[in-house]
């Protein structure tokens, strides 16, 4: 069993047991988005396939996020950012934007003279620990800035 699924099933407990509904909602949310992977692919899903889950469904949020705000409901906004706290705990230190420019910078004169070599080397080297909209607009500008 992958860590980070462990992970997951241990926070399921300790959201039950601290009686945390919003955390434990999330959870098993995505608990059961992991399973569905599992099932689909009929084998045992590994670290990086549960990052790419959980990226997928913190992006979810994050789309619900800017609908919401849209729509001016404030507490469906609060909901989601509460849902990506959550989830993002699993994703552990995230880049922040300074560090992702240098990053880039570091890459583009390494040789990446695309995009897709910019973002496939970023995600070789620092998978889930950035945002790859804010990654791809960075890199897009820095490569047009060329």
């Amino acid at each position: 069993m992958s860590e980070l699924k462990q992970q997951i099933q241990e926070e399921v407990k300790a959201a039950m047991k601290a009686r945390d509904q919003k955390a434990l909602t999330t959870l098993r949310g995505l608990s059961a988005a992991v399973k569905q992977v599992e099932v689909d692919s009929r084998v045992e899903v590994t670290d990086d396939q549960v990052l790419g889950i959980i990226q997928k469904e913190i992006k979810k949020r994050r789309d619900a996020i800017g609908f919401a705000e849209q729509q001016n409901r404030t507490e469906m906004v609060a909901e989601n950012e509460q849902e990506i706290e959550v989830l993002q705990r699993f994703l552990g230190k995230q880049l922040s934007e300074a560090e992702l420019r240098e990053l880039i910078t570091q890459l583009i004169h390494e040789g990446a003279d695309s995009i897709g070599k910019v973002m496939g080397e970023l995600n070789k080297r620092h998978k889930g620990q950035f945002e790859g909209k804010i990654a791809s607009q960075l890199a897009n500008s820095m490569l047009g800035a060329q």
